[in-house]
Formats: C-alpha cells, sequence, structure tokens
C-alpha cells in the first residue's frame, strides 16, 4: 500500500511488514505518464473481467486472468495489496504467457476465510482457486513480500502443480526476532505499528473511523478504479483480513508459520541431502533500499547484510534457485523496476517450456 490508491495517507505506520523492516514507508516518486496509463489500461481490464471463483466451502475468491500460453503464471501480492499491486507488469506478462492475478481473502471481493490467516490456509485458498478456475498447472508463482511465504507453502505442498517461481524481495520465517537482534531501534518502532489496523478492523467502527480508514489518495487511479477502491477495499473485512495475516507473521502464531507442512517436508528433504524444491526454477529479487527512520547506518548495513542472507537461503531451496540483488531498488521492485520483474517471469516460463 505505497501508491496512489494503495496506501492510507494518515495511517502510514501500517507499512510494518509490507517493507520487510520498515515501520514507516517513503512515498516513492510520482509515476511516469506512461506508467500511468500502463496501469489504466490494467484497471480497466481488471474491472470488466475479473471474475468471483466458488471455493468448495462456498467462499468466492476474485481471479483476473488474461493472455494465453502455458505454464499459467500466477501473481500473489503482499500484505494489504491485492491484484491491483501488479497492475504495472501483468498486462506485460500476458503478452507471451497465461498470467492470473488474484485479491486474497478478505480484500476486495474476495469473501473473507477463516482463522488463522496462516501460509498453510492461504496456499490452501490458492490451491482451491486455481482448481474451481479451470486454469490448469503447472504454475509459476509469483509472490512479493509476506506473499512469498504463501506462495512458497504451496510449491513444498503441491510440487507436481509448480513449474516454477519468482520471489519479490521476500519475507523469511521468523525474520522478525534475527532483525530485532541487529536494529533494536526499528524492531520496537514495529511493535507499535498495528494500531491503526486494529481500529479500522472494529465492526461497528466510530464515524470518525470510518472516514479516517477510507481515506485512499486518488491520484493517479481512473474514475472507475477509484470508485471501486472507496467501495470495496477498506471496509473492516480488508482490515481484519491484514491482521489474521500479520498475527500468523509475527505473533502467537509464529511458531507455527514455521512449521507448516511445507516446511516440515522441506527439512525431510534437506535430511536426505537434496534441495526442498528439487531443481524447480527459482529466482529470488532483492531490493537494497529500505528506508525506515531512526535506523541508524549501522543497524542499516547490519539489517541490509541479514536481509540478503535470509535471500541466499530462499534461493538455496532449489539447485536451480538463485538471489539477484537490484542495486538502489526498494521493496515494490514491480514498481520501480518493472521491466526486471517481466523478464524474470520470463526467464522462469522459458525454463519451465524447456523442461517439459
Amino acid at each position: 500500500m505505497r501508491k496512489p490508491g494503495r496506501r492510507l495517507a494518515t495511517l502510514a505506520a501500517a507499512a510494518v511488514a509490507i517493507l520487510p523492516f520498515a515501520a514507516h514507508a517513503q512515498l516513492p516518486a510520482p509515476p511516469s505518464a506512461e506508467a500511468l496509463a500502463v496501469r489504466a489500461a490494467w484497471w480497466d481490464g481488471y474491472l470488466a473481467n475479473g471474475r468471483l471463483v466458488a471455493l468448495p466451502d462456498g467462499r468466492r475468491m476474485h481471479l483476473y486472468c488474461e493472455g494465453s500460453g502455458g505454464p499459467v503464471v500466477v501473481l500473489d501480492a503482499g500484505l494489504g495489496d491485492g491484484a491491483w499491486s501488479f497492475a504495472g507488469v501483468q498486462d506485460a506478462i500476458a503478452r507471451t504467457s497465461r498470467v492470473c492475478s488474484y485479491d486474497r481473502a478478505g480484500y476486495g471481493t474476495s469473501s473473507p476465510g477463516p482463522m488463522p490467516r496462516d501460509s498453510k490456509a492461504l496456499a490452501d485458498d490458492l490451491f482451491a482457486m486455481l482448481k474451481a478456475s479451470g486454469e490448469a498447472g503447472p504454475y509459476v508463482v509469483v509472490g512479493h513480500s509476506i506473499a512469498s511465504l504463501d506462495v512458497r507453502e504451496f510449491a513444498l505442498t503441491h510440487p507436481k502443480d509448480v513449474a516454477g517461481l519468482v520471489l519479490i524481495d521476500p519475507s523469511y520465517e521468523g525474520q522478525m526476532e534475527r532483525m530485532a537482534a541487529v536494529a533494536p531501534t526499528v524492531a520496537a518502532a514495529q511493535a507499535n505499528a498495528t494500531a491503526p489496523y486494529k481500529m479500522c478492523a472494529a465492526t461497528p467502527r466510530t464515524e470518525a473511523a470510518d472516514r479516517l480508514c477510507g481515506l485512499i489518495p486518488t491520484s493517479g487511479l481512473p474514475p472507475a478504479a477509484q470508485a471501486w477502491m472507496k467501495a470495496q477495499a477498506r471496509g473492516p473485512a480488508y482490515f481484519q483480513a491484514m491482521l489474521g495475516e500479520l498475527d500468523a507473521f509475527q505473533g502467537a502464531d509464529a511458531a507455527d508459520t514455521r512449521e507448516l507442512t511445507g516446511a516440515r517436508e522441506a527439512l525431510a528433504a534437506k535430511a536426505k541431502g537434496r534441495p526442498p524444491l528439487g531443481d524447480t526454477p527459482l529466482v529470488v529479487l532483492t531490493a537494497t533500499s529500505h528506508p525506515a527512520p531512526g535506523m541508524t547506518a549501522e543497524e542499516g548495513v547490519a539489517m541490509e547484510r541479514l536481509w540478503n542472507a535470509m535471500h541466499d537461503q530462499i534461493a538455496a531451496l532449489s539447485a536451480r534457485g538463485s538471489n539477484r540483488i537490484v542495486p538502489g531498488a526498494t521493496h515494490y521492485i514491480h514498481d520501480v523496476r518493472p521491466q526486471l520483474v517481466v523478464d524474470a517471469v520470463a526467464e522462469v516460463v522459458a525454463a519451465a517450456r524447456k523442461g517439459r
């Protein structure tokens, strides 16, 4: 939630876990006219051609697919973002591949999901939605930030359904504890960053809270998208979904997050001397600019070193994994360097096609 239409301007503290280690996020430079046109075209398609897919339990999830050619690319957004997070890259990917973005449970028009909202639950939702949608696998799954945990769980639990992975500045299990050890200043700030979420998740909300929680910048969004965001994207269910994901990631369920089905399978594979994801193509893209007010220069260096080391560990999940540093890029690499993300997806798709 960091560009027009995605951030509560008065709730900057809600950036916790959207950026990997910032309690407050810096807004990027305004997008160019070309980038705005690309996003406007995406919104036209999303609003006109998105569909609600019925899950076996009766819930519905919003899915938007375009393009043709397998394997199907599936885009999973970071905390607080729905399909719209990929407005700058989905159309470009669709020129050569079938590609689908979706809104997780509680986001947009997708039905809320039962608690806990840990990676197992989210991966199960993704699997059920894809099977019900008729979009045939195997898939190249793309996960940004916290969603990387979900797509990794998906890949580890359903290996035959995954042809490759691209992880955009991914989160890592247990990262909060590890980061607290090297940057206590940022850890302390993050501890108080979720209060606005709780106010906005309350039902009923006060009139004042309702106005505050519904605030979204509209600059750069086409009129139809402005109306949709105001009507669909800032109700209590949206904030409840984010809180559920945050609780699983850094709260009481953190231990469970590190002991998911997929993680256990990964440990078993490692014990047998093979990478958990075998030779599945895997590209990790690592940003190098993570602004965090209050962080000392020494903490910044230590945090970036730790962040890169964790991404090396993620890349090692596959014999064909690589961690690629993107100099100067912020956490939303698909915004600031969209072509790099498009190219990484195309590379993994090509490797998957060659391996068939």
